[in-house]
């Protein structure tokens, strides 16, 4: 059993004995329990394998009796561990921790400096309607790096191109924005219109399924797609294509390969052509089921000591610089910031 409730680990005497330990020998101990009732033990360390890469030194508690459980305890187990309870399936995992203790100072600074940036973020100096659309792209790339997070809780990081790719593509449109945000964040906002107009005409125009059924069938269609396409037509000029006539499939009217190259223009502050050739490419490979993804469970850069969060970090830390401005951030916040950006992480 895994007690969380129990401080030391404990074995039954026959666990002891089979172990070959002169139980007597061992430390002292008064074991307690709910009902009120108490046992003297006797601790010995244990070296104590869980898989073939996880081996520790656990004291254990060996009783005199078998009227007790046999059952790991807090104590060595729960710090240097990751310990899941699942109820849902009756499922407790074990596994090695999901940081290490430098890791962990990392992950802990970056959300202190983020909780700091999203509270005083009525403080950013950028104008209407920047601050807005900011805020989307700052919330998404959290939204993103938090879902990354939780696989890896899981020791189930393998998809991790797929948030690198995605976690690039919001960075370098946000640094885009910030080259010119008040104009950026009105075209931003005015091409949700060209999107909201086409998918909802696709939806309805293509219904199968339930739900497309229901949307194209509602009473409120009519006035809904006029609607739209009112508003579609007020906006699209702006973002037709030269030679086709046909709206682009972004509201910043290029690819995400020339995106990174306009914001690796001279005197950038980040290599996002570099990133983009080596990063969104390989990321691309794995979303659109190329070769590669089914090759391997898991590519180089995703693998290798965690590599993959911190570059999931580096783009995250790139953006909550862009709008700290000129607030002000504890020194370790800053700094830390500034080289996970560089992507300084080794």
């Amino acid at each position: 059993q895994v007690d969380s409730g129990a401080v030391v680990s404990l074995l039954r005497r026959s666990a002891g004995e089979l172990l070959g330990i002169d139980i007597d020998a061992g430390r002292p101990v008064e074991l307690g329990s709910i009902g009120g009732g108490g046992t003297t033990a006797f601790v010995h360390e244990f070296t104590a394998r869980f898989d073939d890469t996880i081996t520790l030194s656990i004291p254990f508690a060996i009783a005199p009796t078998e009227e007790v459980p046999n059952l790991l305890g807090r104590l060595g187990v729960f710090d240097p561990l990751q310990i899941d309870f699942d109820g849902t399936v009756q499922e407790t995992r074990i596994s090695a921790p999901w940081l290490d203790k430098d890791r962990r100072r990392v992950w802990d600074t970056v959300l202190a400096a983020e909780k700091h940036i999203f509270t005083r973020w009525k403080d950013i100096a950028l104008p209407p309607p920047a601050c807005d659309v900011a805020r989307r792209f700052v919330e998404r790339a959290a939204q993103l790096l938090a879902s990354y997070v939780g696989l890896m809780k899981l020791h189930s990081e393998y998809p991790a191109p797929l948030f690198i790719r995605s976690l690039l593509e919001v960075a370098v449109q946000f640094e885009y924005l910030l080259d010119d945000p008040a104009a950026r964040a009105q075209r931003y906002l005015d091409f949700s219109h060209v999107t909201r107009h086409l998918k909802s005409k696709r939806i309805a125009d293509n219904a199968s399924g339930p739900s497309s059924t229901y949307l194209a069938s509602s009473p409120l269609r009519t006035q809904g797609e006029k609607r739209n396409q009112s508003e579609y037509d007020r906006v699209v000029r702006q973002f037709l294509k030269p030679k086709s006539g046909k709206p682009w499939d972004s509201w910043y009217c290029m690819s995400i390969r020339d995106l990174a190259v306009a914001a690796s223009k001279v005197g950038a502050k980040y290599p996002w052509t570099g990133e983009y050739q080596l990063l969104y490419a390989l990321g691309s490979d794995w979303a659109h089921g190329g070769p590669m993804s089914t090759d391997s469970r898991v590519s180089t850069f995703a693998s290798v000591s965690n590599g993959s969060f911190f570059i999931c970090l580096m783009f995250y830390s790139r953006m909550l610089l862009g709008v700290s401005g000129e607030m002000i951030l504890e020194a370790e916040h800053y700094k830390l910031l500034t080289e996970l950006a560089k992507g300084a992480w080794h």
